[in-house]
């Protein structure tokens, strides 16, 4: 004899696992339509870097959300024509970038050794993608207004 309770108990078990299922399929595709708009967004570009005698670096580097974000880019300097504002810093000859300082001196460390460096970035390439890197570079350099000092 089967229990009338523990068939229903195991049918609305089984129907909440269809709607989780179901629910998490959705998220899914909300997921995929998002990562796909994202890459429409952004290019994976590899460039280098080479060392010239006389020229400033002209790089300036800010963390945002752990990515490394290039902030600045002075005119005639090794960078200009080679990194734009806006790009996001991946790996470094191949080797993934950790944080700021670590950019910074593999960067240089790289270009005195080698004389060149391979630099793998992400870069904005629609109009909407850098407002958003524009943004969060401004919003990164803005003096935090939570942190209040008591006296």
């Amino acid at each position: 004899m089967s229990n009338p309770a523990s068939s229903s108990a195991s049918s609305k078990c089984k129907s909440a696992e269809n709607t989780d299922d179901d629910r998490t399929l959705a998220e899914d595709d909300q997921i995929d339509q998002n990562s796909g708009s994202m890459d429409h967004r952004f290019e994976r570009v590899t460039v280098t870097l080479e060392k010239v005698v006389g020229k400033k670096f002209g790089l300036g580097i800010v963390s945002v959300h752990q990515r490394i974000l290039v902030c600045k880019v002075e005119n005639d300097s090794l960078v200009s024509g080679v990194l734009r504002y806006g790009d996001q810093i991946m790996e470094i000859n191949k080797k993934e970038v950790l944080n700021k300082i670590d950019c910074k001196k593999r960067l240089m460390s790289c270009l005195k050794d080698k004389g060149h460096v391979e630099i793998l970035l992400m870069r904005p390439k629609t109009p909407d993608a850098v407002k958003m890197i524009e943004q969060e570079i401004q919003l990164s350099q803005q003096p935090s207004s939570t942190v209040q000092s008591k006296q």
